[in-house]
């Protein structure tokens, strides 16, 4: 009998509750319905030459004296075949720049070409859009109208789209203006009807950070308008002291107040209009996507917001990612920070924006070729391989390339196990990122270096915590009067909770609650100051951890979160980049915490180093549960031997079988295991960059 999501149990207690021992954590749906793009569901091995046309290429300027030659190649039958051959399976290639269509029309009708090329081939292919760069020279020809249709800053001059002083042709469109979005669509229409694309690449997909936000009439008084249907005069009253917001504009700054030296954001109008302006990108997505689905529900759209990198994402760029993957069955990430383990303890790893993805059933793309552990990762995580590069692939490439096709079985329709939950608020993170994404950033270092299988959360899956054993609140300073009472009811019918800092101290608005919101449930909070408040913490602090039973949970206070070093200087505020991706001084005992929490109903037990990693993902059809261990530091280690690991199988189910398959070995190898009441126990040999080991019952 197959087991379903409910059923399934990554338990160490069998007789225990079937809702909270680490139930597969089975991604959220997209906002259209399965079967919607759903051959990405089948994973992807994405592969291509370059995404820019030849007219980009030469207004760009300082391009090679063949490259007229190297643009045909890139669309060439005897590349697409070559690649095809390699095991690549999407065909990466450029569509549409911001020229105009008119402009850009030679290199648009070579890609159609280009793609009847591929789907000869049995290939499908990826177009590359651009979302938000207008190069105005050729455009405002085409199309007068689309000077009115940039961003223009608060003296009403062209914003640029940042690449440089050398590209001061690329304008930035303004999203609030529909004449823009509909031109797009055309574009989109192209794609789909007359190119036959499968896969829509959305490139930039960001706006810029302020002071470089549009200031134009449309933006002025679309935010107007939102504050007005957002919130009833009332409530308006409470938000600004006043109900008519016909003359609130967006923040304006000087050279005294420079918006990256703003730790806190606690103005309604600055709060306010980063909403607006993360909100104003997921309209103009979602109508996009709807349209391009409306033409053909199995295009896939994909946007390059980038993934989870320490950046204050909604304040720089208007990119709240839980808003956007609603519309999406992929997305971009182009952040640089390579894998690795470094001397002074920093895991380096893209482990968040994978489980950002999954959460969202995306599949991420990112750079990971030539380099085994980032190929590794992207397998372990995103349980496919996503990009793999352009012409030539290396040969290390082409070698996962050919377990992954050999293996792929092994990946399909699997699912997260993970019986911890860790919480990214958006108010928490927007408003005070600088404390807020540093503990959450160190919390989550100790559980992927202690292999503690988690999953991240926003705020709309505060609303089905039943599926999680823990749910971890890593300084979740705002949180609404509706997110505290599911929180107590989670706590209330059995739930684990672990809380740290000043969480609860604020509300979703970070108006500061007379009482702190999780009172009953934590005691002895403390109000910090800012980003400082964390260099006093590692000294002291106001209040003790505590431990303590609540109906039938379990809630665990950790007073502070130890960077493991000297913080350094606050400014930028709103990048904790990866200086910081290191284990806390108190890694110990916030896992401890956590293990506290679950009752020790953590589905797998591996001792190792701080650089090795785990991944539990589960297949319901096939009755299986698959650990991916990664060693992130393979060239220093190249090989770990006899690792000793625990798997906890469903209620009352015994292993029969235990495999072991990597890409450095060309057979799968059975391993001995023996089972008891406490799970599967058995011997990993050796650990080279990457292992996949089912465990069949």
């Amino acid at each position: 009998m197959t087991l379903n999501r409910r059923d399934f149990i990554g338990a160490m207690v069998a007789s225990a509750s079937l809702t909270k021992l680490g139930a597969p954590v089975a991604s959220s749906m997209s906002a259209f319905s399965a079967g919607q793009g759903a051959w990405l569901q089948r994973g992807m091995i994405d592969a291509g030459g370059t995404h820019e046309p030849y007219i980009f290429i030469v207004r760009r300027g300082g391009q090679r004296l063949d490259a007229r030659q190297i643009s045909e190649y890139e669309q060439s039958e005897g590349l697409i075949e070559q690649l095809h051959r390699q095991g690549v399976e999407v065909f990466h290639t450029h569509l549409y720049k911001g020229f105009g269509m008119a402009a850009e029309k030679e290199g648009m009708e070579d890609t159609r070409n280009a793609v009847a090329i591929a789907h000869r081939l049995g290939m499908k292919v990826d177009t590359y859009i651009q979302w938000s760069s207008m190069m105005y020279e050729t455009f405002f020809a085409e199309e007068p109208r689309a000077a009115n249709w940039i961003e223009r800053d608060i003296a009403g001059l062209p914003i640029l789209i940042t690449y440089g002083y050398q590209q001061s042709f690329r304008y930035m469109p303004c999203f609030t203006n529909q004449e823009y979005i509909d031109y797009l669509k055309k574009v989109v229409r192209y794609a789909i009807m007359e190119v036959k694309t499968d896969f829509i690449h959305f490139d930039n997909f960001n706006l810029n950070a302020e002071p470089s936000s549009c200031h134009c009439p449309w933006c002025v008084n679309g935010f107007r308008k939102y504050l007005r249907t957002k919130y009833s005069p009332a409530q308006l009253r409470e938000r600004f002291g006043f109900e008519n917001v016909s003359f609130v504009n967006p923040p304006q700054w000087n050279s005294d107040d420079p918006p990256d030296q703003m730790q806190i954001i606690y103005d309604p109008a600055f709060q306010e209009w980063v909403d607006f302006r993360c909100q104003t990108m997921a309209d103009a997505l979602q109508q996009v996507s709807g349209y391009a689905k409306s033409l053909n529900p199995e295009v896939a759209i994909e946007i390059n917001p980038g993934g989870i990198n320490g950046e204050n994402r909604p304040w720089t760029s208007a990119i709240d990612h839980a808003r956007l993957l609603k519309f999406t069955e992929s997305f971009w990430s182009e952040e640089r920070d390579m894998p690795a383990y470094l001397p002074d303890g920093r895991l380096i790893s893209k482990i968040r924006s994978y489980k950002l993805a999954r959460i969202y059933n995306n599949v991420m793309l990112t750079y990971a070729a030539d380099d085994p552990v980032g190929m590794a990762e992207a397998l372990a995580f995103n349980q496919t391989l996503g990009f793999v590069g352009s012409n030539p692939l290396s040969p290390e490439t082409l070698r996962y390339i050919d377990f992954y096709r050999k293996n792929r079985d092994l990946y399909l329709g699997s699912e997260d196990v993970a019986p911890v939950a860790v919480f990214r608020s958006y108010a928490s993170l927007t408003y005070h990122n600088a404390r807020a994404q540093l503990s959450a950033i160190l919390v989550e270092q100790a559980l992927i270096q202690s292999r503690v299988p988690f999953v991240l959360i926003f705020d709309e899956h505060l609303r089905n915590l039943a599926d999680y054993k823990v749910l971890v609140l890593p300084n979740s300073e705002c949180l609404s009067d509706e997110q505290l009472s599911l929180i107590r009811h989670y706590v209330e019918e059995g739930g684990g909770l672990v809380v740290t800092e000043q969480t609860g101290l604020y509300d979703n608005w970070r108006r500061v609650r007379t009482q702190p919101g999780l009172s009953g449930l934590v005691e002895g909070q403390s109000y910090g100051t800012g980003y400082q408040e964390n260099v006093k913490s590692q000294m002291h602090s106001a209040a003790a951890a505590s431990r303590k039973q609540v109906g039938a949970g379990r809630v665990a206070y950790i007073p502070a979160i130890e960077f493991d070093g000297v913080l350094p200087p606050p400014e930028p505020y709103f990048a904790m980049t990866n200086i910081f991706w290191k284990r806390p001084r108190n890694w110990k005992k916030i896992i401890d915490a956590v293990h506290w929490a679950a009752e020790s109903q953590i589905p797998l037990t591996l001792d190792g180093p701080e650089f090795l990693v785990a991944n539990c993902t589960h297949q319901a059809r096939d009755q299986r549960f698959l650990v991916h261990l990664v060693n992130y530091n393979v060239t220093k280690v190249p090989s770990l031997a006899d690792l000793q690991l625990l798997v906890a199988l469903p209620k009352n189910k015994r292993a029969r079988k235990v495999t072991l398959y990597a890409p450095d070995s060309k057979e799968a190898r059975p391993l001995n295991f023996t089972n008891d009441n406490s799970g599967t126990r058995f011997t990993m040999p050796e650990l080279r960059a990457y292992a996949l080991i089912a465990v069949q019952w």
